[in-house]
């Protein structure tokens, strides 16, 4: 499906232990509309916890895209510890979202050496035993 242009887009991914397993390693997600692409500008992003994340050791859980894997979200394990949570942009770093250093968001565009990138969920230090997230991107293509 292509994406429409100048018109704020709501791209879903979701993250399902059941589907994609949780052990140490990046897990490419796919969208209701494909790959995030070169010019795209993403405004914000947020993730709805449909069942939490839980490990038998310490994990971590970062979201970004293939160029930059914690750059939507840094670790956000202690955030996604309940059904029903809603983790926003700015709950924990990411640096291509969010600048933490003043605590306000950043539109990013993806520029050309990004183009045509995927969402990376990067799970690190254990592995994961349960866990869904409903991740979304608010964005728009501009002419």
């Amino acid at each position: 499906m292509t994406l429409p242009k100048n018109k704020l887009t709501l791209l879903k991914y979701t993250y399902d232990f059941a589907v994609s397993g949780g052990a140490v390693s990046s897990i490419t997600l796919t969208s209701n509309f494909g790959s995030i692409v070169e010019g795209m500008i993403i405004k914000r992003a947020y993730i709805l916890v449909d069942t939490a994340l839980a490990s038998a050791g310490s994990p971590t859980l970062t979201i970004g895209n293939t160029g930059d894997k914690d750059g939507y979200f840094a670790d956000i394990v202690a955030l996604a510890g309940a059904a029903n949570a809603v983790i926003n942009s700015g709950s924990v770093a990411g640096a291509l979202l969010w600048d933490d250093t003043n605590d306000h968001e950043i539109y990013y565009r993806v520029d050309s050496t990004a183009n045509n990138q995927d969402l990376v969920v990067t799970i690190g230090t254990a592995a994961l035993t349960a866990g869904k997230l409903d991740i979304y991107l608010e964005c728009v293509i501009p002419d």
